[in-house]
């Protein structure tokens, strides 16, 4: 009997000490979703629209760089197209600079949409910021 009580002690030091040595382990971290996916050059390019100061005129002009869009972009909804991380207030600033030298204010900014099953993104239109203003209470 003194044989198998020692066994069995043995074998409960032993499980014990696998157990221990799980619980010491770190769990991993966990990711989310927009960690794993791949960063999109639209996503992180600044904005390529702004204001220069043109010294020959001595006026102040919009000014356009060239966009983070792809060719498919370009193609579809035209040469003129703010970058994603332009905001509705720097677009909107932009047309009216181009407005007040009789300049075409026509520039869009690209809607994407994140299809999660198939894992791809693609374009779904091209919005334009608007200013609106109303008598309506806020």
């Amino acid at each position: 009997m003194k044989n198998s009580n020692g066994a069995a002690v043995a074998g409960i030091l032993l499980v014990a000490a696998a157990l221990a040595g799980c619980a010491a382990a770190p769990a991993p971290a966990e990711t989310s979703s927009s960690e794993t996916r791949p960063v999109r050059a639209f996503e992180v390019a600044p904005c390529n629209l702004g204001e220069q100061f043109d010294h020959d005129a001595m006026v102040k002009r919009a000014r356009y760089d060239t966009p983070a869009a792809g060719k498919y972009e370009l193609e579809h909804y035209g040469p003129m197209i703010a970058n994603n991380s332009c905001s509705d207030a720097q677009i909107i600033k932009w047309q009216e600079l181009r407005r007040e030298l009789g300049e075409s204010d026509t520039i869009c900014r690209v809607v994407y949409y994140d299809d999660y099953f198939s894992a791809t993104t693609y374009p779904i239109g091209c919005a334009v910021p608007v200013m609106v203003v109303t008598d309506a209470s806020r």
